[in-house]
């Protein structure tokens, strides 16, 4: 830590000794230049946001509701032998009342 503190003051020291210029104005065509860019700037509309937003948690909406779905059947057909067998057997068993 203590090395550490002798760099930072060697850095402030010699910072401290080097003479920099100010910085002058900026140059009118720049200064015109950006400020007509930042004018020109359309402010965004809430409703497009919105869309935006609803748009990506639609999206991860059905993407976290097809993983959920994945997840579950590749758990049962593990846990449960013969799962898909029972299932396509229920099918095609028809129930007389």
């Amino acid at each position: 830590m203590n090395s550490d503190e002798n760099m930072l003051k060697r850095l402030f020291k010699a910072a401290s000794k080097s003479h920099q210029e100010a910085a002058g104005a900026m140059p009118f065509p720049l200064e015109a230049r950006m400020l007509a860019g930042w004018r020109s700037l359309a402010p965004e509309s809430e409703a497009l946001v919105l869309a935006g937003m609803f748009r990506k948690a639609v999206i991860c909406g059905v993407l976290v509701m097809v993983v959920s779905i994945g997840w579950s059947q590749f758990r049962d057909t593990h846990e449960v032998p013969g799962a898909v067998a029972l299932v396509n057997l229920e099918k095609v068993i028809q129930v007389v009342p």
